[in-house]
Order: C-alpha cells, then sequence, then structure tokens
C-alpha cells in the first residue's frame, strides 16, 4: 500500500508558494548490522540485547559522521518533528517536509509550518526565512556535542541560528532567534546530507 502522507505538504507549496522540502536522504548505502550479522549460537536474551545495542550504536556513529561531513559542506537539512515556541509549547509529530532548516552553500532557508490554510506569515501557520548564510562557526562542546552558529539574513527579516548536533548520532536541535519580535523558535529532529540545485532560495 502506497504512502501518500507527502502529497498535502507539497500540494501546498505548489498554491501557496511555500517551500516543501522532501524526504532528504536514502540510507540505501548504509549497512544494517543488525540484519547482517550471524546470531551467535546460545545467545542469552542479554547478550542479544547488548548485541543490538552495540550495532544501533554503530550505526548511529555512521549517521552522525555523515552530519558532520554535511555541515561542514554546506549541504544539510533538519528535518524538525518537534517545533517549540518562545512561549515553552511543544508542537510534536509536525511534518518533517514543510518543518525544516535548509542549508544550501551559502544560503538556507527555515519554515515552521502548521498547516493551516491562510494564517500565519507564511498561509501554513507559521512563518518562511530565505537567507543568506554568515559567520558561520563551529566548534565542539565538553559532551561531544557539535555546536554550530550563524546569522541567516533575508529581506524582511533575520535569525540567528544556533545549531546542535548531539553526540554520536543525527539528532540535532536549532534555536532560531528571529528578528521583528516573533521570539525563539526550536526546532528538533534529523539532520541529513541534502543537495538539491533545484530549489529556489531568494533572500
Amino acid at each position: 500500500m502506497k504512502n501518500y502522507n507527502f502529497i498535502l505538504p507539497l500540494l501546498l507549496a505548489v498554491l501557496l508558494g511555500v517551500p516543501s522540502v522532501g524526504m532528504a536522504q536514502d540510507y540505501d548505502d548504509i549497512y544494517v548490522i543488525e540484519k547482517n550479522t550471524p546470531i551467535p549460537a546460545n545467545e542469552t536474551k542479554k547478550e542479544r540485547k547488548e548485541r543490538i545495542n552495540k550495532d544501533h550504536e554503530i550505526v548511529d556513529s555512521i549517521f552522525h559522521l555523515k552530519a558532520i561531513d554535511a555541515i561542514e559542506d554546506g549541504y544539510f537539512v533538519l528535518q524538525a518533528t518537534q517545533v517549540r515556541n518562545s512561549y515553552g509549547s511543544y508542537a510534536m509529530g509536525l511534518n518533517d517536509n514543510s518543518n525544516f532548516l535548509l542549508m544550501q552553500g551559502d544560503k538556507g532557508i527555515f519554515q515552521v509550518a502548521y498547516n493551516v490554510i491562510s494564517a500565519g506569515a507564511n498561509g501554513l501557520g507559521g512563518v518562511t526565512l530565505h537567507g543568506r548564510i554568515s559567520n558561520m562557526k563551529a566548534k565542539q562542546d565538553k559532551k561531544g556535542n557539535m555546536i554550530v552558529t550563524f546569522n541567516m539574513i533575508g529581506r524582511s527579516m533575520n535569525a540567528y541560528v544556533t545549531l546542535t548536533l548531539f553526540k554520536g548520532s543525527d539528532q540535532a536541535m536549532a534555536m532560531i532567534d528571529p528578528t521583528l519580535g516573533r521570539g525563539q523558535i526550536t526546532l528538533r529532529g534529523r539532520l541529513v546530507p541534502y543537495r538539491n540545485d533545484d530549489i529556489a532560495i531568494d533572500p
């Protein structure tokens, strides 16, 4: 049975002119260790759990390295499934095709869309910012997380972004501080490599 969940955000993007980012990366090149490692004879439940956890850590570390490479290359997308506004309220289970932070070289897009027709600055109950990336800096904190900061300079709004890629995985958090008194917005989700030269970014 086909999954048509992606049709709504893509259709809204066409009708309203709001960007939508589809599945960002095909991970077929990742070797799924868990499914290809022979099961040891007489393995106990505890040993099986430990083996599976170790396999997951290895796969997560591969995703983490890919995410680091994507940040360093400047071509990635953080597909958010959780969004928190300045009042501390979380919106969960969102469509990550239309809630994202995208970087394509020296340009980027930040978007929050709650899919509420004719609501918010972008017609989807949220806000969209096309901007040029400047003053990008990266460092590692004491916990081993990668911290990246940069500015997004748009026509009607600017934003200061603090991006955290958590140690050992591709899970990330972006805290966006836009101008015009909108308050801080936090995105949480996966950060994956993504490059699409057909995306129109008009800061």
